[in-house]
C-alpha cells in the first residue's frame, strides 16, 4: 500500500500537466469549418423557412449558414441586430418602407423591432451568412406586420458592388478593407487580400472570417489551413498568425470581430 501511495503523486501530477498542456493547445487551436462539410450534416434549426447550421457560437455572438428553402414569414425579433450577407443565389428583402432584391456579396443588417421578410428569386434555395450580436433565438421571434412602419432603426443595406466602388478605410500593399458596421460590441469588414499579410496576433479578441472568393492559406505557430470559398475560421486572441493569397488572384472575406479588437493594439513579428 506504502508503494502505491508513494506511485500515485508523481502519475497524478504528471496527468495534471498533461491536462495543462492539452487545454493551453485547445485554446491556441483554429476554428476551420469548411461549408459544404457543414452543409453535409443535419441543420440545428429548421423554421421560419430557413435551414440553420452554427459555424460559430460564444457567449457575444453567432455565425451561421441559413439557407432560404421558401419565403419566410414576416418577422422580428425583440433584441440583437441580424447580419445578413448573401453568399448564393438571390434574396427578396421586404420591409415596411420597401424591398431590396440582393446577390452574392450583398450586406443587410437588420435591427432589432426591424419588421421584415425574406424570399428566394427564381428556383434556387440562396445561402446566407448570418452574423448575430448578441446571440439571437429565431425561436422567439415574434409575426410583424409589414403594412405598418415600425417603431425601430432602418435596416442598413450595402451592396458589394457599392462598398467596393466607395473609398476604403484602409488601403495597403498587402490587402485593402471597408468597415460594413463598427459598434461597441462587434465590426463587420469587408477585406481584399493581395499578397501575404506579416505575422501579427491580437491581444485584445478573437478575429474571425469567411472567403468570399478565392483561395487563401492561414499559418499559425501548431496549424497550416487553406481556405476556399465558403470556409470559415477564428483565430483565438494572442495566436500569432499569418496569411498568404494562393493561386496569385486576390481573396476577398468578410471578417467579424466581437467584440472588435483594437487595430493599434496588433503586435507584428516581422
Amino acid at each position: 500500500m506504502i508503494g502505491t501511495k508513494a506511485k500515485a503523486k508523481p502519475l497524478s501530477l504528471m496527468f495534471a500537466l498533461l491536462m495543462c498542456a492539452s487545454a493551453a493547445q485547445a485554446e491556441d487551436k483554429l476554428l476551420l469549418v469548411h461549408r459544404s462539410e457543414l452543409l453535409s450534416t443535419p441543420p440545428g434549426e429548421t423554421l421560419l423557412g430557413q435551414k440553420i447550421w452554427d459555424m460559430h457560437r460564444t457567449s457575444l455572438s453567432r455565425t451561421s449558414i441559413v439557407r432560404l428553402d421558401e419565403a419566410s414569414p414576416a418577422v422580428k425579433h425583440d433584441q440583437g441586430e441580424r447580419t445578413l450577407i448573401v453568399l448564393e443565389g438571390k434574396v427578396d428583402f421586404a420591409f415596411a418602407d420597401g424591398r431590396k432584391t440582393l446577390g452574392v456579396g450583398d450586406y443587410v443588417a437588420i435591427p432589432a423591432g426591424q419588421t421584415y421578410q425574406m424570399a428566394p428569386v427564381g428556383e434556387s434555395k440562396p445561402l446566407l451568412l448570418g452574423f448575430d450580436v448578441p446571440v439571437i433565438s429565431m425561436q422567439s421571434s415574434t409575426r410583424g406586420d409589414l403594412t405598418t412602419p415600425d417603431n425601430a432603426a432602418a435596416p442598413v443595406i450595402k451592396t458589394q458592388a457599392a462598398i467596393m466602388a466607395s473609398p476604403t478605410n484602409w488601403n495597403d500593399p498587402s490587402d485593402r478593407g471597408w468597415t460594413l458596421v463598427k459598434t461597441a460590441e462587434k465590426r463587420v469588414n469587408l477585406v481584399e487580400m493581395f499578397s501575404e499579410l506579416k505575422n501579427h496576433s491580437h491581444p485584445d479578441a478573437d478575429h474571425s472570417l469567411i472567403l468570399l472568393k478565392g483561395s487563401a492559406r492561414v499559418v499559425t505557430p501548431k496549424e497550416e489551413r487553406v481556405l476556399k470559398p465558403g470556409d470559415y475560421v477564428s483565430i483565438p486572441q494572442n495566436v500569432p498568425h499569418k496569411y498568404y493569397v494562393e493561386g496569385g488572384q486576390p481573396a476577398l472575406f468578410i471578417s467579424f470581430d466581437a467584440p472588435a479588437y483594437d487595430p493599434a493594439k496588433t503586435i507584428y513579428f516581422e
